[in-house]
């Protein structure tokens, strides 16, 4: 009876190594995204979103409090 035990704790660090396995796998992906030096200059959104944010020059300032 010990050896299903041992069976299924091999299974379970089997899954979590598995489960692991993926995570990292998709953080590999999403730095490479972040970190990618030559990109196309209209897949770049966090500068085409800035370019629509009011500049302070406009004289639209938000109001705090």
């Amino acid at each position: 009876m010990i050896w299903q035990l041992w069976v299924a704790i091999g299974l379970v660090a089997a899954a979590v190594l598995l489960f692991a396995a993926t995570r990292m796998r998709h953080a590999q992906h999403v730095f490479d995204d972040i970190t990618q030096v030559e990109r196309p200059a209209h897949a770049d959104e966090l500068a085409h979103r800035r370019t629509g944010r009011v500049t302070p020059e406009t004289g639209r300032h938000r109001k705090h409090g």
